[in-house]
């Protein structure tokens, strides 16, 4: 087994980590296409119609690359969630979680056996290995709780 796996596209070897991968996963009794449209939906305020609109809308985009346009979009003080950068990693979790509930990913997750994660995204700093890796960091963490959760 590798030690490390590095994955970006979706068409490319480990692309199915990516949030790109079209995998249907249901959170919260919704529905969505990719855990990208997840993740960027849940950047919208929903204390209005038109929040849950701006919701909707974005899990309706018809590629996850137009879902992530519309979350980037979002203006803080106005459609942003409040304080979105100290929500964003247990919102991706909160996905990521979901979409390894597919029984064919959680499987290809578990044969990942111990190797290091890293989204090998070449801009971003934050999910990405050339930044904090937190992407390859929940990656991981799914994959030791799917392993615990298999030992009960």
């Amino acid at each position: 087994m590798e030690e490390e796996i590095n994955f970006y596209f979706r068409r490319k070897e480990y692309g199915w980590l990516s949030n790109f991968w079209r995998c249907w996963q249901t959170v919260d009794g919704v529905s969505y296409q990719t855990n990208e449209h997840w993740y960027q939906s849940q950047k919208a305020q929903d204390k209005s119609f038109i929040g849950g609109y701006i919701i909707s809308w974005i899990n309706s985009a018809p590629s996850p690359y137009l879902a992530m346009i519309a979350g980037r979009s979002l203006r803080e003080g106005k459609e942003l969630v409040d304080d979105w950068n100290s929500k964003k990693v247990d919102v991706m979790l909160k996905g990521l979680r979901a979409k390894f509930k597919n029984p064919e990913l959680r499987k290809k997750l578990l044969a990942t056996g111990d190797a290091v994660i890293h989204e090998d995204s070449p801009t971003d700093m934050f999910w990405g290995e050339k930044g904090e890796n937190w992407l390859g960091r929940l990656l991981m963490q799914v994959r030791d709780e799917i392993r615990e959760e298999l030992r009960k």
